[in-house]
């Protein structure tokens, strides 16, 4: 009964141990890399007045990024720290522009397929934001007036191919540039201003 007993503590244990082999061998597949790529991103509904059409002006973003793989089920997991420009301009009079810079945190969730180097993948992407700086119409704006932190999501595709990503998505932001009954600035309002727009990244890990 004791040998019996001992055998399945010693199965057990061996059996904890594998599993614990497989899953830091899972997550042993970690890489850190630059990020930079181009932001296509609008405001949308600066204003109820329909006269004032806004289309969008390009910006960039650049950071920091680190992706943690799961390779048995194709899932990632990649936060990414970047400097992100957004702009916007209104189309009949492109001097009233928005510039606003922003610290942004991603968290991609990308599911694929691993295909020993090629990598396709879809990607869901919630991410918080932290405006820095603005320019343009907004510069003589007290930040008190102004919702310094945005947040939102992004969908889209990307693959990876040996140490090089490139990812694009359209992103949709649910935070408001102004509180909702704030003071018109330049005579806009933008209590219903959202950002939302594609975005194209690439990335080099090492």
């Amino acid at each position: 009964m004791n040998l019996k007993f001992k055998k399945m503590k010693k199965f057990s244990l061996l059996s904890i141990l594998s599993l614990l082999l497989i899953t830091t061998a899972g997550w042993s597949q970690t890489k850190f890399g630059i990020k930079g790529g181009l932001n296509f991103n609008s405001f949308k509904d600066l204003s109820t007045n329909v006269n004032e059409m806004w289309s969008s002006k390009l910006g960039y973003h650049a950071g920091i990024t680190a992706q943690f793989r799961i390779p048995a089920i194709g899932l990632a997991i990649q936060p990414d720290l970047l400097l992100a420009r957004q702009q916007s301009e209104m189309t009949n009079t492109p001097e009233n522009s928005i510039t606003m810079d922003y610290l942004t945190l991603p968290l991609n969730l990308q599911l694929g397929l691993d295909l020993l180097l090629f990598k396709p993948y879809i990607v869901a992407a919630p991410y918080l934001s932290y405006a820095l700086q603005k320019d343009g119409i907004l510069i003589d704006a007290d930040w008190k007036d102004l919702n310094r932190i945005d947040y939102g999501v992004g969908l889209g595709v990307g693959f990876d191919f040996w140490k090089v990503q490139v990812v694009g998505k359209y992103v949709w932001g649910f935070g408001t540039l102004q509180e909702a009954g704030a003071n018109p600035i330049s005579g806009i309002s933008f209590s219903d201003a959202k950002r939302e727009g594609f975005q194209v990244s690439l990335a080099l890990f090492f």
